[in-house]
């Protein structure tokens, strides 16, 4: 291969890793943010709030109507039942 189409072929691998990098980090930080408000946890699974007290809440999915109960646990909203487990703590 000639040197210019070598160096074109490092600049696009280059850019398909920064690419992907950026979607991970971006994504990342968009569901660290969800998490971190219950308002913000609803909205991100696409649910409506129904009620809400300080340590759990209630949202409805405007698609099937089923409601669901949204937890705080270690500051930080989730899914009844869906709770992160960890063996450390």
């Amino acid at each position: 291969m000639e040197k210019s189409v070598r160096i074109i072929l490092g600049i696009a691998a280059f850019m398909i890793f920064l690419t992907f990098t950026v979607g991970f980090i971006v994504s990342s930080l968009i569901v660290v943010k969800a998490h971190k408000t219950f308002d913000g946890y609803c909205h991100w699974r696409g649910l409506e709030v129904v009620n809400k007290s300080a340590d759990y809440g209630y949202c409805k999915s405007t698609v099937s109507g089923r409601e669901y109960k949204i937890v705080l646990f270690k500051n930080k909203w989730y899914l009844d039942g869906d709770l992160p487990w960890a063996p450390w703590g």
